[in-house]
C-alpha cells in the first residue's frame, strides 16, 4: 500500500474513532447515575469485553463516566483494625500506549456496553 493509501486509512481510521469516542460521551452523559462496578458503590465504571481480543492482556478495561477507557486496578490493603479488616484503593490508569487499531476495540466494546445499559433502563 502507498503512503496515500496508508495516510488516507490512517485518517479514516481516526475518523471513526472520534465518531465512537462523542457516542461513548453521549452515551456516558445519559446514564446517570452512572452503572457501580460489580455491585461496588465507591467504584462508578462498566467492564469492557471486546468481541475481538487485543494483542495485549491489559487486565481488567473500563470506560469511566467521563467516557475515558482506562485500567482499573483495585489493590486491597489493610484497614483499621476492627472497623475494616481490608480496604481498597482504586486507580484508572489511561491506556495510552494503545494502538489506533486497538483503541478502536475498546470503543466498539464501550458503545455496545452502554447501549445495552441504556436499553436495560428503558433510555
Amino acid at each position: 500500500m502507498g503512503t496515500t493509501g496508508k495516510a488516507g486509512l490512517d485518517d479514516t481510521l481516526a475518523e471513526t474513532c472520534g465518531r465512537l469516542e462523542a457516542m461513548v460521551a453521549d452515551l456516558c452523559g445519559r446514564l446517570t447515575p452512572f452503572p457501580a462496578f460489580m455491585g461496588m458503590t465507591t467504584i462508578q465504571a462498566v467492564e469492557l469485553e471486546p468481541a475481538l481480543n487485543p494483542k495485549t492482556d491489559r487486565g481488567c478495561v473500563v470506560v469511566t463516566p467521563d467516557g475515558m477507557i482506562a485500567e482499573l486496578d483495585v489493590t486491597a490493603i489493610p484497614g483499621v483494625v476492627g472497623v475494616l479488616e481490608v480496604d481498597q484503593v482504586e486507580e484508572f490508569k489511561p491506556l495510552d500506549d494503545l494502538s489506533a487499531e486497538e483503541y478502536l476495540i475498546y470503543l466498539v466494546a464501550a458503545v455496545r456496553a452502554l447501549s445495552e445499559e441504556a436499553r436495560r433502563r428503558g433510555i
